[in-house]
C-alpha cells in the first residue's frame, strides 16, 4: 500500500478534489500493479486534510519503470495542483496484519514516525471487536526513506516525510471511528502520533480483479 497524507493550501480544496477525481486516480490505476485507491477527507482529529491509500500488488510496483516514468513526467494539471500541497507524508508500506473484510464510510488513521508496532495481528484482532469497526489494517514502512526526488516531489517542494507504521480502522459511523482511534492509541501507547484523525470517504475505485 502507498499511504499518503497531506494538507491543502487555503481555498484550493475544491481544485485538488477535482484533479484527484478527474485525472490523478485514473492515471495511477493505469500503471501496472495498481489495484485500487480510496481517498478520504478529515472530519476530526489532528491529522492531515487528506488521506489516500493505493493498493498495489507489492511494494516493488512503486519502484517499477512504469511508475517512475509517471512521477517524473507530471501533467500540466498535476504541476498546477501539487503546488498547493502542504506537509506531504508519503510511505510505501507492507501490510503487516489485518482483520475483517468490509470497508467503511469512515477510516481512522493512527501513524507514528518512529519505532515499530508490537504484535500487529493482536492489535488488529482486538480493535475489530469494537462496535462499528469493520476492518483493521496494520502497515509498516517497506523500506527507509529514500533521498531521490521525483519531478512531482520537486513541484511539491519535497522531500516528503514518512511514517514508520500505521493502523487504519474502517468503521460504519463517525463516533465508532473516533472511539476506535482512541482505543488504538491506548493499545499501542503511541502518544506522539504523526497522524491521529478520522476521515470520511470521498473517492473509491479499483481495477477489475
Amino acid at each position: 500500500m502507498l499511504a499518503i497524507w497531506h494538507d491543502v493550501a487555503a481555498s484550493h480544496a475544491a481544485a485538488v478534489r477535482e484533479w484527484y477525481g478527474r485525472e490523478h486516480h485514473d492515471e495511477r490505476l493505469a500503471i501496472p500493479g495498481f489495484r485500487a485507491v480510496r481517498r478520504f477527507e478529515r472530519v476530526s482529529g489532528t491529522g492531515a486534510d487528506v488521506f489516500a491509500a493505493y493498493r498495489v500488488e507489492s511494494p516493488q510496483v512503486l519502484r517499477s519503470a512504469a511508475y517512475l516514468a509517471r512521477v517524473n513526467a507530471p501533467s500540466a494539471w498535476t504541476r498546477d495542483v501539487m503546488r498547493h500541497f502542504r506537509r506531504m507524508s508519503r510511505t510505501v508500506c507492507s501490510v503487516s496484519a489485518g482483520a475483517g473484510r468490509a470497508e467503511g464510510g469512515h477510516v481512522a488513521t493512527l501513524a507514528c514516525a518512529g519505532g515499530a508496532l508490537d504484535d500487529p495481528a493482536a492489535a488488529c484482532a482486538q480493535l475489530l471487536r469494537l462496535p462499528g469497526v469493520l476492518q483493521v489494517t496494520a502497515l509498516a514502512a517497506a523500506w527507509p526513506a529514500e533521498g531521490a526526488t521525483s519531478a512531482e516531489q520537486a513541484v511539491r517542494g519535497g522531500p516528503d516525510t514518512q511514517v514508520a507504521w500505521a493502523i487504519l480502522i474502517d468503521a460504519d459511523d463517525l463516533g465508532c471511528a473516533e472511539h476506535a482511534l482512541h482505543a488504538a492509541q491506548e493499545h499501542t501507547a503511541c502518544r506522539e502520533a504523526a497522524q491521529f484523525a478520522v476521515y470520511r470517504l470521498a473517492f473509491s475505485a479499483s481495477n477489475p480483479a
